[in-house]
């Protein structure tokens, strides 16, 4: 069966109500009319639906699952002291961010490597 469609073929003389039929479209742009009877959209698209229902896509069989390699862990290194020491605030707040602890720069640079040495000990 041809790919058919709903198309507007002129309008209702007494109510201005546009008229469908179903067809074919040709290749010129023309409808081959298929079903002759005259209905208002709704009819024409339930009719269309009987006829010729709806393409249901098939579902497509699940891929295979990707094996999911875990990250490496990396080891950090921990600074000395005296490598805290000759940080900037910002640069040490970001060194003990990479080892999971988060400073507060509000606070002077003796108390954040107090906080550093400390934490860096429990690990």
């Amino acid at each position: 069966m041809p790919n058919l469609e709903v198309f507007q073929n002129g309008v209702f003389s007494s109510t201005r109500e546009p008229i469908f039929q179903i067809g074919a479209k040709q290749a010129d742009g023309t409808y081959e009319v298929v079903v002759f009877s005259l209905m208002n959209r709704a009819e024409a698209e339930a009719k269309l639906n009987e006829l010729q229902p709806p393409v249901i896509k098939k579902k497509e069989a699940p891929k295979a699952k990707e094996k999911v390699v875990p990250k490496k862990a990396v080891k950090l290194r921990i600074p000395f002291k005296a490598e805290l020491e000759s940080m900037t605030k910002v640069e040490l707040e970001k060194e003990m961010r990479r080892h999971g602890l988060e400073l507060d720069r509000r606070e002077t640079k003796d108390a954040l490597i107090k906080q550093s040495v400390a934490f860096l000990k429990r690990r």
